[in-house]
């Protein structure tokens, strides 16, 4: 036994521990100094362009909405009438997004848009600086 606790702890009793205790701990504690590495934005979902939303108009076939928009991010088996456009963008710095744009549909028909929650993609240059950002849409649409 005598072997091994000289191997673990070359020195005279806890001499050794003591100073790697006290490392160990200043290191954490100035982790709050260190500063943060560098994060990506991130996103996630289809964004639509506001051009491309105002393009839609009630009695419009799925298939030309998935031309102008792209195919829907969910579609809830159990609701087939309805297709949701999720759009998250994550900054490496800031506050998430999130953006969302419904449609209910009769059959294959357009009947009504719900662009409640939708928030325009922010268009970025190669830096990541902010270019501009337009205004949301108007709110619930019912095309009845």
């Amino acid at each position: 036994m005598s072997k091994i606790h000289n191997l673990i702890i070359p020195c005279h009793g806890t001499s050794l521990i003591l100073p790697l205790l006290l490392i160990s701990s200043l290191l954490s504690a100035c982790a709050s100094w260190l500063p943060n590495a560098h994060r990506l934005d991130f996103t996630q979902g289809n964004a639509i362009n506001q051009e491309n939303l105002r393009q839609l108009h009630p009695g419009m076939s799925k298939q030309k909405i998935i031309e102008i928009i792209g195919s829907p991010t969910l579609i809830d088996p159990f609701h087939s009438e309805r297709w949701d456009y999720i759009y998250r963008y994550i900054p490496g710095r800031g506050e998430p997004e999130q953006s969302r744009v419904s449609l209910f549909f009769d059959g294959d028909t357009l009947k009504r848009i719900d662009d409640s929650s939708y928030i325009a993609p922010i268009e970025r240059n190669e830096e990541g600086v902010e270019i501009d950002r337009a205004s949301p849409a108007d709110p619930v649409r019912d095309l009845d």
